[in-house]
């Protein structure tokens, strides 16, 4: 076993990595190197005794120093999974996480066989897309105030098999989105939540690498779900679903928003760690 084998260099990205402070050393190595190799993470363990070639190990060097600086790992391979799915990803867009698929969950139990469906602040369009993925008869738009992540949404969905039933465009929320004849069956949003003081706290790679714009909800993080609240029931059909993620300590105040705009049915949804993650409410029939 050479000192570029395999294990070795496993061992010593996750000792310099653990080093500069990421909780997630062996794992972000794991997925750093299988990218590198393009390898499944398991042969990584088949293969422990393979030598890196050089460029190989070049690739893999760059990209080490750029995560010990803090940069999302999922930026730096370009992808990310969701849902079973998986997604590009790039800097201007948030990078999707397993607590938003709580989201879909909540889609999928909740709406009854919806045809049209509306993301506003799609993102790099995981959310549509994984909805549209459930339901073959749907189809969705998905509006953003960043041109690149229209762009990249649109690659997502030709990449899934989707272009022909979602539709992406640049929007500053409800401005651009025109309703179907007889509105959405369903829209949803995660919309930027973290109240403006609380943003120099955030961990270093989510508040010096992901878009301010996918995070800032204003002075108490609520602005983004009042808005929407009081203008979604111009795009909802009778009986419509709403359906928003929010973030930790905010499911109450999300729900009472959501009763003072008109919504019925209204329900507060854990994420799997236990969170209160998404508040929907429905428009009456």
């Amino acid at each position: 076993m050479t000192e570029q084998a395999i294990a070795s260099v496993l061992k010593a990205a996750t000792d310099r990595l653990a080093a500069a402070g990421i909780v997630t050393a062996r794992l972000d190595a794991e997925i750093l190197l299988s990218h590198v190799l393009k390898l499944p993470r398991l042969r990584l363990y088949t293969e422990q005794g393979r030598a890196l070639e050089a460029d190989e190990a070049e690739a893999f060097e760059a990209l080490l120093v750029r995560r010990e600086k803090g940069e999302p790992v999922a930026y730096l391979t370009g992808s990310q999974e969701f849902w079973s799915l998986e997604f590009k990803v790039s800097p201007e867009t948030l990078i999707p996480r397993p607590d938003t698929e709580t989201l879909v969950e909540v889609v999928t139990k909740y709406a009854q066989a919806p045809r049209h469906i509306l993301d506003l602040g799609t993102g790099t369009g995981c959310i549509l897309l994984s909805i549209l993925s459930e339901y073959p008869q749907a189809h969705g738009l998905g509006v953003d105030l960043m041109p690149g992540a229209v762009m990249l949404a649109a690659e997502n969905a030709d990449q899934l098999g989707l272009a022909g039933r979602a539709v992406f465009k640049t929007s500053d929320w409800f401005s651009d989105v025109q309703a179907p004849e007889g509105g959405f069956d369903v829209i949803v949003s995660n919309p930027p939540y973290i109240p403006s003081a609380d943003i120099g706290g955030l961990m270093a790679d989510v508040r010096d690498y992901e878009p301010m714009s996918a995070l800032d909800g204003g002075p108490d993080g609520l602005a983004p779900y009042k808005l929407i609240a009081a203008e979604a029931p111009a795009y909802l059909a009778g009986g419509g679903l709403l359906a928003v993620e929010v973030g930790i300590g905010q499911a109450d105040d999300v729900a009472a928003i959501l009763a003072a705009s008109g919504y019925v049915d209204i329900v507060i949804t854990p994420d799997l760690g236990g969170i209160n993650r998404v508040v929907s409410g429905k428009k009456t029939p």
